[in-house]
């Protein structure tokens, strides 16, 4: 994951002092930011999925003993442990299309995390062990939202309306997605001294 995390943010680098540098030597025009831009957009895209651990089909299988999921990420396969679970978070907006979007997202007591969709098997063995750790000591506890409690079928469960937090999904994955572009122009503008918020290029 910091592998994965720090060529994204050389790769953003690059780009957004490559992009300065053009413009200060006139090679690029003032206007041409849009290139570090975009390049915080992706790069603020990559690095939100690696965080997280986006992934795909999730496994559910027993290593040494100890219950783990696994799934395939963008810097590859993550494990889990159940058994060293520290939250369960639970992620809903609307999607593309009129879909919705519905995760939960994992971390261990080891910072490692997990982002998964819907599989019952993955969500069966989570319940489990948030139910094996609340059983325990407060100092083993797993920390899980009401609204991943909601989707985990345990209590206490979210009073708030289901479209309320489709909603609120959405203006907080527009904001994860757009702040890195609009830094990534920002810190462009700065170094290449021009200013971000002028309506014309200046003379």
């Amino acid at each position: 994951m910091r592998l994965g995390l720090g060529i994204v943010g050389a790769a953003w680098a690059t780009v957004v002092l490559t992009d300065a540098g053009l413009i200060r030597t006139h090679v690029l025009k003032e206007t041409d930011t849009g290139i570090a831009t975009g390049a915080g957009f992706v790069a603020g895209v990559l690095a939100y999925l690696i965080w997280l651990g986006d992934a795909g089909t999730a496994h559910v299988s027993t290593v040494e003993g100890r219950p783990v999921v696994s799934a395939r990420t963008l810097t590859g396969v993550r494990t889990i442990e159940l058994d060293a679970l520290a939250s369960v978070r639970r992620f809903a907006a609307i999607g593309r299309y009129g879909g919705t979007i519905d995760e939960l997202r994992l971390r261990d007591r080891h910072g490692l995390r997990l982002t998964i969709g819907h599989d019952t098997r993955a969500e069966d063995s989570i319940r489990r062990a948030v139910v094996r750790a609340e059983a325990q000591p407060s100092s083993a506890s797993v920390k899980v939202t009401r609204h991943a409690r909601s989707r985990l079928g345990l209590d206490p469960r979210s009073s708030v309306p289901p479209f309320v937090h489709l909603f609120f999904g959405v203006w907080v994955m527009l904001a994860e997605l757009l702040l890195p572009a609009l830094g990534s122009y920002t810190v462009a503008c700065f170094l290449a001294g021009t200013s971000a918020w002028a309506s014309t290029p200046s003379h």
